[in-house]
């Protein structure tokens, strides 16, 4: 699959974002393909459509002049409370590099990689508006039940 197939997509958020160009660049960095960019009002980019994977899809689009104010009173605070997560479908050494080119390329890192109970390893970044992006990758032991991840994440 390339970035370039086309397929009809059953659900993908839109985020709206600062700096488009910025975003784009980040985000291209963490992996992600640039599919196609939709021109906006004279003729400046107005969307891009990028891809992690296969129905892991993702538009960026100029957040509207009102929210971009909102967004400079409240500096960094445009995408609190919004989590996207994204699986690393080519195990965990590619996770870790994919966590050391982000902190390579300044990314904010907000959680480092690591092992979490639900038995999987995982690592958060945020891009340049605040949203949280989580990667991970799971199972780590496949061995493992359902019943036997509860009581890992419950403690026991």
């Amino acid at each position: 699959m390339t970035a370039a197939d086309f397929y009809p997509m059953p659900s993908f958020p839109t985020l709206g974002v600062g700096d488009l160009a910025a975003s784009v660049a980040c985000y291209e960095t963490l992996g992600f393909a640039t599919v196609f960019v939709m021109p906006g009002p004279g003729g400046a980019p107005g969307l891009t459509h990028l891809r992690w994977a296969r129905y892991a899809d993702l538009m960026l689009a100029p957040a509207h002049q009102e929210a971009r104010q909102e967004a400079r009173q409240e500096e960094g605070r445009r995408g609190l409370g919004v989590t996207l997560t994204f699986a690393v479908a080519d195990g965990v050494d590619a996770l870790d590099a994919l966590a050391e080119r982000a902190r390579a390329a300044g990314a904010t890192i907000l959680r480092e990689p690591g092992n979490r109970p639900w038995n999987a390893r995982d690592f958060s970044v945020a891009d340049p508006d605040g949203y949280a992006l989580v990667f991970t990758y799971g199972p780590i032991d496949r061995a493992l039940t359902i019943g036997q991840v509860a009581e890992n994440v419950r403690g026991g």
